[in-house]
């Protein structure tokens, strides 16, 4: 056979490998990856600010390597007033690689060549999810309404050389926490070096989804084993921030945007 025929009968198996797939396959390193990135809006552009944002949810969905990509905005834990200056993104990847990837969509540059005029500054961390062997439980009764659910996010940092007691302790509370009736979803992660991905295991994150406020402060907060956690908690940890969030179940519609390839 021809050199020039074996090369015409191999480009047509990569065009059929094409057509059969669909979409591209990217590499990944088999770890999925958690991003959390924080919004902090300049005073007066709120409303800009949110409408950018919201663009961008139903673009990075069609992305082959996004698993989930929540947008929320900022609720004060104290009088659960909503603060249009803050907004939350939780988002979990199939691979650092894809991540990376969406990080270079034209969407992305364009919101981040916007952002220094009307953001004060975007946090971005990264972090990987504990596995763990149990899910929350359905109890039964009616579905929560979307603008009833309530969101957690609680940032513990763990005092150098606690870092095995302070994960064993917390990984002790997820199985319980799955039991509660109101519990939608708990993870736990571990902070990951943004350049190396080495794991940073004296930052944990918690991840936290709930039927309504109440259930979490009142049912939640005030259970037996967290009351213990948070009695025992000044001895491993130096702080634990939390803070309050909504899921943004939006109902706006976004035609798609024809970008066009640089």
């Amino acid at each position: 056979m021809s050199t020039k025929r074996i090369l015409l009968l191999i480009l047509a198996a990569v065009v059929v490998g094409v057509c059969v797939t669909g979409s591209p396959v990217f590499a990944g390193n088999n770890r999925t990856l958690t991003v959390v990135a924080v919004v902090y809006v300049k005073p007066g552009f709120e409303d800009q600010v949110k409408e950018e944002l919201l663009k961008l949810v139903p673009l990075t969905h069609l992305e082959p390597g996004c698993l989930q990509y929540d947008m929320h905005v900022n609720i004060d834990l104290d009088t659960l007033k909503i603060n249009p200056r803050l907004y939350l993104f939780y988002e979990n990847w199939r691979s650092r690689e894809d991540w990376d990837l969406h990080m270079k969509m034209p969407y992305l540059k364009t919101w981040f060549d916007m952002a220094p005029q009307v953001t004060e500054k975007i946090e971005l961390t990264i972090w990987e999810k504990y596995p763990v062997n149990t899910n929350p439980t359905f109890r039964g009764g009616a579905a929560p309404a979307p603008e009833e659910q309530f969101s957690l996010m609680a940032q513990v940092f763990i005092k150098p050389g606690f870092e095995d007691k302070g994960h064993k302790e917390m990984l002790a509370l997820i199985p319980l926490t799955h039991l509660e009736p109101g519990c939608i979803n708990y993870d736990m992660h571990v902070n990951l070096d943004m350049d190396t991905m080495a794991p940073i295991p004296q930052k944990v994150l918690f991840y936290e989804n709930w039927y309504n406020y109440k259930v979490w402060k009142i049912d939640h907060m005030k259970s037996d084993y967290l009351v213990r956690w948070f009695d025992m908690a000044p001895k491993v940890t130096d702080k634990i921030d939390l803070t309050g969030w909504q899921r943004m179940h939006f109902s706006e519609k976004y035609e798609p945007v024809q970008w066009k390839a640089e």
